[in-house]
């Protein structure tokens, strides 16, 4: 069983980790700036005026998102977060020489720093535990595996390109193309990011009641198991049995044995409803030891 001393410590270290993310970010405009400004010198007057005032807008969008921690802005960072970093080597290849060395290694490292911090495990629980109510603490699961070997990086290339391309050709005064590409990108993008809003919202929930597997991807409907219900929590041998719910996520997978037959409807693409029989299954969350820890607090017998 974890002291309340341990627990506080482990809480503040997720803090600090979230803290220097925001930090970094506030200062990127000083760091990671320069870049853009020279690789925007010599283009035209309302090119450069657009893109810089959407630079910015785009910068205090998210440093409001970075002080409110929610499911919702999760999303937000795991999107806007990789652009900025693809955005500032584009800036950076084309300042060319008149970006100073030591600007574009400051600027590097931060930006750096940021998209690092913005995808640690600990900061990610962080946000999606903002969301949550009451006496809840939730722990977000990890990618499914199939979707890490192409997937999730196209749909996430949509919602950044649906978003940017129309408008960045309507600044270059690319009326035509530029119009078409905005009208076909916005509702590519709005469908890209609920795509990945959905994986923003797969979580692992203690509640006083029990345990949720909150996972639309899995499961048709959140699934309750309550604390009676949970005979033991602990890591997942190779050869066990127990349903899988982690669909292929890759790490340390944890088993939730039951105390007897439950029944879930797992989701699919047959729209029949149906109702499984389980004696336990597995989950894998980004942080397993944590959620351990927490389980251990709730009084579930870890094992």
């Amino acid at each position: 069983m974890l002291s309340v001393g341990c627990v506080a410590t482990f809480g503040a270290m997720n803090d600090w980790e979230l803290w220097l993310l925001r930090a970094v970010w506030l200062v990127l405009p000083f760091t990671a700036g320069p870049a853009f400004t020279e690789a925007l010198r010599d283009t035209e007057r309302s090119f450069r005026i657009g893109t810089s005032v959407a630079l910015w807008v785009v910068w205090a969008a998210m440093t409001i998102a970075l002080m409110v921690p929610r499911t919702e802005t999760l999303t937000a960072m795991r999107v806007i977060v990789p652009a900025s970093l693809i955005a500032f080597v584009w800036a950076a290849l084309d300042a060319g020489g008149s970006l100073s060395t030591t600007g574009a290694i400051i600027g590097a490292g931060s930006v750096a720093i940021v998209v690092a911090l913005s995808f640690r495990a600990s900061v990610s629980d962080l946000f999606v535990d903002g969301s949550s109510y009451g006496d809840e603490s939730r722990f977000l699961l990890r990618t499914p595996g199939p979707l890490l070997l192409g997937p999730i990086f196209i749909v996430w290339a949509l919602a950044v390109g649906g978003v940017i391309t129309g408008p960045l050709l309507l600044l270059g005064q690319v009326w035509v193309l530029g119009g078409v590409a905005t009208v076909i990108g916005a509702p590519l993008a709005a469908w890209s990011i609920t795509a990945l809003h959905r994986l923003s919202r797969r979580w692992l929930v203690f509640v006083p009641a029990g345990l949720v597997v909150h996972d639309k991807t899995a499961l048709r409907e959140p699934q309750l198991f309550s604390k009676n219900d949970i005979a033991r929590f602990g890591a997942a041998p190779a050869d066990t049995t127990l349903e899988d719910l982690s669909l292929d996520a890759l790490g340390l997978a944890l088993r939730v044995e039951l105390t007897g037959a439950s029944k879930v409807m797992r989701n699919g693409r047959d729209p029949t409803i149906e109702l499984t029989d389980i004696d336990g299954f597995i989950v894998m969350p980004n942080r397993p030891g944590a959620v351990l820890r927490e389980a251990a607090e709730r009084g579930l017998t870890i094992g």
